[in-house]
């Protein structure tokens, strides 16, 4: 009895720096990320830019825009897109004081973007 404790006890220990700086770097803004931010950033703010900004619209264009560099539903497409849902901040949550445009969202982009 006392090994399972021992054992569970060593599965349960928590990540060495290690681990987290390659979680880091694996989840870190690469150029493409950055890229790929700024030009949703410059479409949101180019096309309909009054309209409220909506999770879905954030959803649709991080989709579209990783399958318009990498390929339709590609593993590389598919790797863009969780990385640019990582970065790009959430429309919807918590919840919003008032409706942002698309606008404001896009300068948003740009700005964390930073090119």
């Amino acid at each position: 009895m006392r090994d399972r404790i021992c054992g569970a006890a060593v599965l349960a220990a928590p990540p060495n720096e290690a681990d987290e700086a390659l979680q880091r770097a694996r989840t870190a803004m690469n150029t493409e990320t950055r890229t790929l931010m700024d030009a949703i950033g410059r479409t949101l703010c180019a096309v309909n830019p009054t309209l409220a900004m909506r999770e879905v619209t954030r959803l649709s264009y991080a989709s579209r825009a990783a399958a318009r560099r990498n390929g339709t539903a590609t593993p590389a497409a598919v790797a863009a897109t969780g990385l640019l849902l990582r970065h790009m901040p959430r429309v919807d949550w918590p919840e919003p004081t008032a409706p942002t445009t698309r606008a404001e969202y896009g300068l948003r982009l740009i700005k964390k973007a930073g090119i």
